[in-house]
């Protein structure tokens, strides 16, 4: 039996991210349902963070056929950015489940974390810039797939500190419509990781966008004109 996609979603719900709130929330409901399209064989955990919290758990492995919409009332940007410790307690949180999985003899999951921020790393305590590094290459190597959307920063430089590599990174422009893009660039890419997930065959290592960035393309149009 092919693995099931376990999708690891990180949003950033600082203060900053007022700004494209309604294309979040939107993006967001409009991905799940892109995703129930392609069938029932992944799951979703989605974790938002802030300074309040760098790890609020609103979906723990959801089936995508029972994930709620995300809406007004549960996406409400606030604080700042804690992205370093945000990411180490998720993958803390993933590995977590996956050796409970193994341990139950249970097929593993291909895991996918992504990060969709609009800020820069603020406000960790727990976890520094090596630290995550060191992580992401650690779980890199037994298979897990990682992706970074960011806006409105050097989403390169930022994610390529945490061990991201550059073909799954994509900057996006810091509004309404660049969030919509941003969460178009996740469905199609997710939509092909699953297949090739669903086929056999093994994850695309280092390049999740597939050499597509169409989010990043709309940024850098609309700076031109």
């Amino acid at each position: 039996m092919a693995a099931r996609t376990h999708l690891y979603l990180l949003l950033d719900r600082s203060g900053s991210m007022e700004a494209m709130r309604d294309d979040v929330i939107g993006g967001f409901n409009r991905f799940v349902a892109g995703q129930r399209a392609q069938g029932p064989d992944a799951r979703v955990t989605l974790v938002q963070f802030d300074t309040s919290d760098p790890q609020e758990i609103l979906l723990d492995a959801r089936p995508l056929a029972d994930v709620p919409a995300l809406t007004a009332e549960t996406f409400v940007p606030r604080g700042g950015t804690p992205l370093l410790d945000a990411t180490g307690l998720v993958i803390a949180r993933a590995a977590v489940r996956a050796e409970h999985r193994r341990l139950a003899g249970k097929s593993p999951e291909s895991i996918v974390v992504v990060t969709i921020t609009d800020g820069q790393e603020n406000q960790s305590r727990e976890y520094d810039r090596a630290a995550i590094l060191r992580l992401v290459k650690a779980k890199e190597a037994e298979g897990w797939s990682f992706a970074f959307l960011g806006a409105g920063l050097d989403a390169y430089s930022e994610a390529g500190g945490m061990g991201y590599a550059a073909g799954s990174v994509q900057a996006f422009a810091a509004d309404g419509a660049g969030a919509r893009a941003a969460w178009d660039e996740l469905d199609r890419a997710t939509t092909l990781h699953r297949l090739r997930i669903k086929d056999g065959l093994a994850p695309m290592a280092g390049d999740f966008f597939a050499g597509v960035k169409d989010a990043e393309a709309d940024r850098d149009r609309r700076r031109r004109s």
